[in-house]
């Protein structure tokens, strides 16, 4: 059991900003300005929406990282997770 004075910031969901510097090609950069044009947020924002989207997918994803999805028109569609 960890105690306050040994628990990761990183640990709890409420925790404040944390800066994280990263790298990203240019097809990541066209998909987040496409994302913040559509979600109408700053690059920030989401950021912080789609690494919490993907850990979502992720963890409804099959043992396989299939993830099936109903199209309204009721076809499957089969999406594969990294």
């Amino acid at each position: 059991m960890t105690t306050p004075d040994t628990e990761s910031p990183h640990d709890t969901a409420d925790s404040g900003p944390t800066r994280i510097t990263f790298n990203a090609t240019g097809r990541a950069v066209a998909a987040l300005d496409m994302l913040v044009a559509a979600s109408r947020t700053n690059r920030t924002d989401a950021i912080n929406a789609a690494l919490r989207l993907a850990a979502t997918l992720l963890t409804l994803a099959q043992p396989n990282g299939t993830l099936h999805v109903l199209a309204p028109d009721g076809t499957t569609h089969v999406v594969h997770l990294p």
